[in-house]
């Protein structure tokens, strides 16, 4: 049932995203199933959200210690999780916030990553990504997950970050409050 539920969630946002060239690949993915980590290894969703702080225009990024990256928290949907409460899940995990949003936002961006760190058995991900507006007061970050984090203006964050994904979210986040 879960299962169902993520996939038509997953649809709905890809259909309706103004992202043609990724919506197809979205739902050509969807028709594949095995939608999680837990079901396919190899390809499969994620959830990322982007602690942006509008008033001071900065965002949050970590040094990933899985990834070897600088990167936006977030990650893999679990088996029998929804949109919701994967984000709610991942953001309690890695930044100690229970419960953060009360209801699942429209995602700001959707992107592939094709992940190339040996480390790593997933291959691509197919990432939803939310908008986070905070000034992280309330962050008490997992560092099993991070070397270090720090809120860096968007010019001086992509001083750090090599990852496209990521990237494309601070473009579109410039692009919203510019």
């Amino acid at each position: 049932m879960m299962t169902k539920t993520l996939a038509k969630q997953i649809k709905e946002i890809a259909e309706g995203n103004g992202q043609k060239d990724i919506a197809e690949k979205f739902l050509s993915r969807l028709k594949e199933r095995s939608l999680t980590r837990d079901e396919n290894t190899q390809t499969h969703f994620c959830v990322y959200f982007l602690p942006f702080n509008p008033e001071m225009k900065q965002v949050f990024i970590g040094d990933h210690k899985k990834s070897g990256l600088w990167l936006v928290p977030g990650g893999h949907i679990d088996q029998g999780e929804n949109l919701f409460a994967a984000t709610n899940r991942e953001i309690s995990e890695e930044l100690g916030v229970a419960n953060y949003f009360s209801e699942i936002p429209k995602p700001f961006l959707l992107t592939i990553t094709h992940i190339t760190n040996e480390r790593q058995s997933c291959k691509t991900h197919y990432d939803i990504w939310y908008l986070m507006e905070t000034n992280g007061s309330n962050f008490q970050v997992d560092f099993t997950e991070f070397h270090q984090v720090k809120w860096l203006s968007i010019s001086e964050a992509r001083k750090y970050v090599t990852d496209s994904s990521t990237l494309k979210s601070f473009e579109k986040i410039e692009k919203l409050y510019t």
